[in-house]
C-alpha cells in the first residue's frame, strides 16, 4: 500500500515554489507608518516606501508636499520594475526649502536602482531634479545605473539641471516638463534634459523644455543636450522655446534621431554667450561626429534672428539625413500664439507649409504630443529651493491648474496624425483635446477601533486576517459593500457588514457576541451592517478602513486592491490543505 500522504508531496513543492506577490505601498507628506500600508488609511513616509520597495512593488503618493528627496535604494527587474507613481487624480511634489548649492541634493534619485519607474511627480527646489549615479566624469568607460522610465513629471527651479542620465544604459522620459533650471552660478553645465555617455536606448518624447540656463558658464543651457558620446539617441514631439542656450545641442555624439520636434526662440543668451558665441536653435559640436548616422525629419526651427547669439538657426547642418525641415528666424504666422498668455504652439490654419507637408514612413509618430497650455502661464515665475529667476523669463508652469486638472498626466493628450501625409512639427493641425478635470480620493483616517478597544479583532486590511477577538461587544469586520480579500478572515466576534460579500478562500471566523452595528459606510458601498453572531465568546474588531479590499471606493476612482507578502501565507495553506485532505481521503477510500 502506497503512502497515504504521497500525493500531497507534490503539493508542497509547488507551494513552495510560489513567487512573492508585488505589494503596493501608500505614502504621504505625514505617513508615519513603516511598513503594511497597502491602503489609504494607513499611510508610510516616502523614505519608508524608498528603501523598503522591491521589484515588482509600486510606490503610491499622494497630493502634498514631500520636503525630503526621494532616494530609491533597491532595484527592479525588466519584467517586474519598482514604480513611484502618483496616487490617482494626485499631485505629489517633491521640494527643498533650503540652498541647492550647500549639499548638491538630487530630488528624485538612485545610486545603485535599476529598472526604476517615476509618473506623476513634481519635483523642484533642489540642485537637479531627477538624475542617477555619476561616474567617473567625461571619457570614462564607468558604466552607472540605468533602466530608467520617467513619465508625466516636471523638474522645475532647480539650481542644475532638470533631468539628467549618466553614463547608464535606457533612459525613457516623456510627456513631461522642465523648465527654470540652472541658476546656480556655482555648479553648473545645465541643461532642461541632459544625456550624458549614456547607451543603449535612449528615448525622450512628447517633453516641454523651456527656459533653462546655464548662469555658471553661459555655454549649455539647452532645452536638450546629447552629451560626451550618448549615441543613438532618439527625440520625438519635443517642445523647446526661450532656452538660454540651444533648443538641441550635441557634443561627441553620433547617430542622433530628431522627429516631429518645435524650436521657438532658444538662444536667449545674447552677448552673455560663451563656448559658442552662437549657439543657434541646434548645434552641432564636433560636426565630424554629430552629423554621422543623423535622422532629422518633419521639424519646425524658428530662431530668434537676434545677433550675435541667435543670429543664424543651424550651426553645423548636416548634409545628409536631413528631410522636410522647416527652418526660419525672426516672427513667424506657423503658430497660433506662441508668445501668448497660455504659450499655444499648435499649427495656425494658414501654415499651408507646414500642415499635411511632412514624410511619412517609419520612426514617424502616430501621434501629437498634445501639451495643453494652460498648464503654463504668461506670469514671472515662482522660484523654490532659494533658486533665483532670471529677468528674462516670461512664463511659469501653472500648478494650480495642474493640480485643478488632476495631476501632471491631464497636460498631455496626445491627437492622432496622419499616417500619409504627417503635419510638420509636434503639434499636429486641428484643435487641442484637453482632458477633464478629477479629485485626488481621500486619505487617512478610514474608521476607528470598535469598542472593544484598539487591536482587538483587529483593523481587516486587504487579504489580512486580524486576530482572535477578546472579551468585549461584537465590532464591524467589514465595511458595507466592501469584499474581504482572497484568504482575508474576519476576526472572531467581527460581524460583516451587510452587503459585504467574503471572496473566495475567506472565512469567517466563529465565535463572538452579537453587538450593536452602526450603519454602513457609505463611501463603502450601499448596505446597512448587521450584528455579529453569537459565538462562544464576546470579542471586538475594528472598522475596516474605506476602500479595504474594495475594487471601487466612494469618489469613483478605481483602485488596485491593496496586497500584502504577508497576507499570502494564510490563503495558500487553507487552500493547499483542503486539497491535501481531499487526496488523502480518497487514497484512504480506495486501499
Amino acid at each position: 500500500m502506497k503512502n497515504a500522504y504521497s500525493l500531497t508531496l507534490p503539493l508542497a513543492a509547488l507551494f513552495m515554489a510560489m513567487p512573492a506577490r508585488a505589494v503596493d505601498w501608500y505614502v504621504s507628506p505625514t505617513g508615519t507608518v513603516a511598513s503594511g500600508c497597502t491602503t489609504r488609511a494607513t499611510l508610510c513616509s516616502l523614505a519608508s516606501a524608498a528603501s523598503g520597495a522591491v521589484a515588482g512593488d509600486t510606490v503610491y503618493l499622494t497630493s502634498g508636499s514631500y520636503q525630503a528627496p526621494l532616494s530609491v535604494a533597491n532595484s527592479g527587474t525588466a519584467a517586474a520594475p519598482i514604480t513611484f507613481k502618483a496616487d490617482e487624480c494626485s499631485t505629489p511634489i517633491i521640494e527643498s526649502l533650503t540652498s541647492v548649492d550647500a549639499d548638491q541634493t538630487t530630488g528624485v534619485h538612485s545610486e545603485t536602482g535599476e529598472y526604476l519607474v517615476f509618473e506623476g511627480l513634481v519635483v523642484r527646489g533642489w540642485s537637479t531634479g531627477f538624475g542617477n549615479r555619476w561616474a567617473g566624469g567625461t571619457d570614462s568607460s564607468e558604466v552607472s545605473n540605468g533602466h530608467w522610465t520617467i513619465s508625466h513629471c516636471i523638474s522645475y527651479s532647480n539650481g542644475r539641471t532638470g533631468f539628467t542620465f549618466f553614463s547608464g544604459p535606457s533612459y525613457t522620459l516623456s510627456n513631461s516638463i522642465s523648465a527654470h533650471n540652472g541658476t546656480s552660478t556655482a555648479h553648473s553645465w545645465s541643461s532642461g534634459v541632459t544625456l550624458f555617455e549614456a547607451t543603449g536606448t535612449n528615448l525622450v518624447q512628447g517633453v516641454v523644455s523651456f527656459e533653462n540656463t546655464d548662469e555658471e558658464n553661459h555655454t549649455d543651457g539647452s532645452g536638450f543636450i546629447v552629451d560626451e558620446g550618448s549615441n543613438g539617441a532618439t527625440f520625438i514631439n519635443n517642445l523647446a522655446f526661450g532656452n538660454s542656450g540651444s533648443c538641441l545641442r550635441l557634443t561627441k555624439s553620433s547617430g542622433t534621431t530628431f522627429v516631429n520636434n518645435t524650436c521657438y526662440h532658444n538662444s536667449q543668451f545674447g552677448s552673455q554667450a560663451t563656448g559658442p558665441s552662437n549657439p543657434g536653435e541646434l548645434y552641432f559640436t564636433n560636426t565630424g561626429v554629430t552629423i554621422q548616422n543623423v535622422n532629422f525629419k518633419n521639424n519646425v526651427i524658428v530662431g530668434t534672428g537676434t545677433a550675435p547669439a541667435g543670429s543664424q538657426a543651424i550651426q553645423g547642418q548636416p548634409t545628409s539625413g536631413w528631410t522636410t525641415n522647416l527652418v526660419s528666424v525672426g516672427a513667424t504666422s506657423l503658430f497660433t500664439a506662441p508668445d501668448g498668455s497660455n504659450p499655444d504652439f499648435t499649427l495656425a490654419a494658414s501654415a499651408t507649409t507646414a500642415i499635411g507637408k511632412g514624410t511619412a514612413g517609419t520612426g514617424v509618430p502616430t501621434t501629437d504630443i498634445g501639451f495643453d497650455q494652460k498648464c503654463l502661464v504668461k506670469r514671472a515665475p515662482k522660484m523654490f529651493g532659494m533658486v533665483s529667476a532670471l529677468s528674462r523669463w516670461q512664463y511659469d508652469i501653472d500648478i494650480d491648474y495642474v493640480t485643478m486638472k488632476g495631476g501632471v498626466a491631464k497636460c498631455f493628450n496626445g491627437g492622432t496624425r496622419s499616417s500619409t501625409a504627417p503635419d510638420i512639427g509636434a503639434y499636429k493641425s486641428g484643435s487641442l483635446t484637453t482632458a477633464a478635470s478629477c479629485t485626488a480620493p481621500a486619505v487617512g483616517g478610514g474608521g476607528g477601533a470598535g469598542s472593544g478597544g484598539t487591536g482587538s479583532g483587529g483593523a481587516l486590511n486587504a487579504g489580512g486576517a486580524g486576530p482572535v477577538g477578546s472579551a468585549g461587544t461584537g465590532g464591524i469586520g467589514a465595511s458595507a459593500g466592501g469584499a474581504v480579500a482572497s484568504g482575508g478572515a474576519v476576526a472572531s466576534g467581527g460581524a460583516v457588514a451587510s452587503g459585504g460579500a467574503v471572496a473566495s478562500g475567506g472565512a469567517v471566523a466563529s465565535g463572538g457576541a452579537a453587538g450593536a452595528a452602526p450603519t454602513g459606510n457609505p463611501s463603502a458601498g450601499a448596505g446597512t451592517a448587521t450584528a455579529g453572531a453569537v459565538g462562544s465568546s464576546a470579542g471586538s474588531g475594528n472598522v475596516a478602513p474605506p476602500g479595504s479590499g474594495n475594487a471601487d471606493n466612494a469618489g469613483g476612482c478605481s483602485c488596485r486592491a491593496a496586497s500584502s507578502r504577508g497576507s499570502q501565507l494564510p490563503a495558500a495553506l487553507g487552500l493547499f490543505g483542503l486539497l491535501a485532505i481531499g487526496l488523502m481521503r480518497r487514497r484512504r477510500d480506495r486501499v
